[in-house]
C-alpha cells in the first residue's frame, strides 16, 4: 500500500502542475467546448496509461536507448498540434452561435481522441517521470498485472480530477467570448499557443 500511496502523491504533484496536457485541455474547453476537451482528455489519459505500462514492463529503457523511436513520437504529436494551429488560424467563428457557447468542433470524436493521445505520448516530461517513478514502485514489490491495473486507476482518477479543475477554469473564460471578434482573436492566440507547444515538444 505504501508504494501505491507514494506513486499517487508523486503523480498528482507532477500532473497537477500546468503543462502541455493541461494547456491543451484549457484551450479545447474554450474553443470547442466541454465535449471537445473531454475527447482530448480521453486521448491523453490513454497515452498516460500506455506510458505507465511501458515503464512498468521496462520499455521506457528501450525508448531511452533508441532516441529515433522517441523522435517519431514527438514528430507525430508536434505535427498534429501544428495542424490544429493552422485550422484555428484560418477558422471563422459562427456568428449565429448562442452567446457564451462556442461553435461545435468540426472534427470527429475519434480524431480528437487520437490527437490527445499523440500529444500525450509525445510529451517527454511524463515519459521521463514514469520511467523514473514506476521502477521504484516495481522495486517495492508491485510487479503483477493487478498492480498495474491499480496504477492505471490512480492515473485515470487523478487525471480526471485535474481535467475537471482546468475545465472549470476555462469555462469561466468562455463567458467573455460572446462577440465574434473576440472569438477570432482567441482562435489566433490559441493557434500561436499550439505552435509554441509543438516547438517545445520538438526541442526537448
Amino acid at each position: 500500500m505504501d508504494a501505491f500511496v507514494f506513486f499517487a502523491v508523486a503523480y498528482l504533484l507532477a500532473a497537477g502542475a500546468p503543462g502541455t496536457d493541461t494547456m491543451l485541455i484549457v484551450s479545447r474547453t474554450i474553443v470547442g467546448g466541454r465535449s471537445s476537451a473531454l475527447q482530448y482528455a480521453l486521448g491523453i489519459a490513454l497515452a498516460k496509461t500506455t506510458m505507465v505500462s511501458l515503464a512498468f514492463y521496462g520499455a521506457g529503457a528501450l525508448l531511452a536507448h533508441n532516441p529515433q523511436l522517441f523522435w517519431v513520437l514527438k514528430a507525430f504529436g508536434a505535427s498534429f498540434l501544428l495542424f490544429m494551429a493552422f485550422r484555428l488560424w484560418i477558422s471563422k467563428p459562427n456568428n449565429d452561435a448562442p452567446a457564451g457557447k462556442a461553435p461545435a468542433p468540426s472534427r470527429g470524436a475519434a480524431t480528437s481522441v487520437l490527437g490527445g493521445f499523440l500529444v500525450g505520448v509525445s510529451n517527454p516530461q511524463p515519459l521521463l517521470f514514469y520511467s523514473s517513478i514506476v521502477p521504484i514502485v516495481v522495486a517495492k514489490g508491485l510487479n503483477t498485472f493487478g498492480d498495474l491495473l491499480v496504477l492505471w486507476s490512480i492515473v485515470i482518477v487523478g487525471f480526471a480530477m485535474i481535467t475537471v479543475f482546468y475545465m472549470s477554469i476555462a469555462s469561466v473564460a468562455k463567458r467573455w467570448l460572446d462577440r465574434a471578434t473576440n472569438r477570432i482573436v482567441l482562435n489566433r492566440v490559441m493557434a500561436i499557443l499550439f505552435a509554441v507547444i509543438a516547438a517545445i515538444i520538438l526541442s526537448r
